[in-house]
Order: structure tokens, then C-alpha cells, then sequence
């Protein structure tokens, strides 16, 4: 069964369409959750997502996690995910296409207010005695989604306008530039 969780942002910028932040954070605890009739609390442990990374299987960026809602994905490259010491972090360009125009309008109005949730399945777990509490040490990662609502109190996603890429093709354009200018100079 796939396990989705949410986070709650606590920052968000907008600024263009690169969307960066943490879809999943290491040792804090979720709100209560509710599943198969048992109430309990979970924490994702540091680095429980290693093995989905290290295999680069395709993870995908979600609107509500709806898979026909699809914003990026990492085997076109337009999703990318690291494991840092604070959590899973990600950055995704989002389309141009009527979603991604939704999604960044709405982010901009503070209707989504960068809420990140990520959907997987557990892989190894371990519980408290009274199985109040969940640990998941290791988790297949299936896709990360910007949300309404989620169950995780903490997170950051913010909007960014200049990518890696258009940042390296100014500084080229502006360096063929000078060097032109030299020449005539």
C-alpha cells in the first residue's frame, strides 16, 4: 500500500517557475495519522529515501498527488532530489502549461502556501510498544506533490525565476559580449 504524507511550509517565496524546498524532512514528528483504523505519529529517519536516489528511479512532482496532475519528473530532468541532513530536498521547473500556470498562481495568491507531501512505500519500519509512534528507516519513494493540507508540521518550498542554466547562458552571452567588444576596442 502507498503511504502519502504532507508537510506544512514553513516559508514560501514566489518568484518565477523553479520550485525548490524539502518534500519530506528527517526526525520530526507528522501530525497524527490515521490509517487502517490505527491512529499513530511517524517520523522519517535520515537517509530513509538513499536507495531510491542511488537507483535513480523516476520520481515525480504531483499537484495533490494526482498522477494525472503532472507538474515534473526526474527522468526528464526536471525534478531533481538530494538527501542533506535536514531532509529530502528538491527542485522542480514547472511547466508551462495550464497546471503549471495554476500552480504558480496560486502559490502567489497564498492559496498553496508551499505545503509539500510525498507518497511511498515502507520498505523497514519500526514501532514504539504501544505502536502510538512509527519510525520509517527505509522507504521506495514514489513522488513528492505540492498540496492543500499535510500532515507533516514543517517544511519549505519557494518559487524561484532564474535557473542554473539561464544564469549560465547570460554569463556566456555577456562574456561573448566583452570579448566582441574587446576585439573592436
Amino acid at each position: 500500500m502507498i503511504s502519502r504524507r504532507s508537510i506544512d511550509a514553513t516559508e514560501q517565496k514566489l518568484d518565477g517557475r523553479t520550485l525548490a524546498g524539502y518534500a519530506a524532512v528527517y526526525g520530526e514528528d507528522s501530525r497524527e495519522i490515521v490509517e487502517q483504523g490505527r491512529a499513530f505519529v511517524e517520523r522519517i529517519a535520515p537517509g530513509a529515501f538513499a536507495e531510491t536516489l542511488r537507483t535513480g528511479s523516476d520520481v515525480k512532482l504531483l499537484y495533490n498527488h494526482d498522477p494525472a496532475a503532472l507538474l515534473a519528473r526526474t527522468k526528464s530532468r526536471t525534478l531533481s532530489l538530494k538527501s542533506d541532513r535536514n531532509g529530502l530536498a528538491f527542485e522542480a521547473s514547472l511547466p508551462e502549461t495550464t497546471l503549471g500556470n495554476d500552480v504558480r498562481e496560486l502559490l502567489a495568491r497564498g492559496d498553496l502556501t508551499g505545503e509539500m507531501s510525498f507518497g511511498f512505500f515502507v520498505e523497514d519500519e519500526s514501532w514504539n510498544r504501544t505502536r502510538t509512534e512509527r519510525l520509517v528507516k527505509r522507504a521506495r519513494l514514489v513522488e513528492v506533490s505540492i498540496v492543500q493540507d499535510a500532515a507533516y508540521p514543517q517544511t519549505n518550498s519557494s518559487l524561484r525565476s532564474v535557473s542554473a542554466a539561464a544564469t549560465e547562458a547570460a554569463r556566456l552571452r555577456l562574456e561573448l559580449h566583452l570579448q566582441r567588444m574587446n576585439r573592436h576596442g
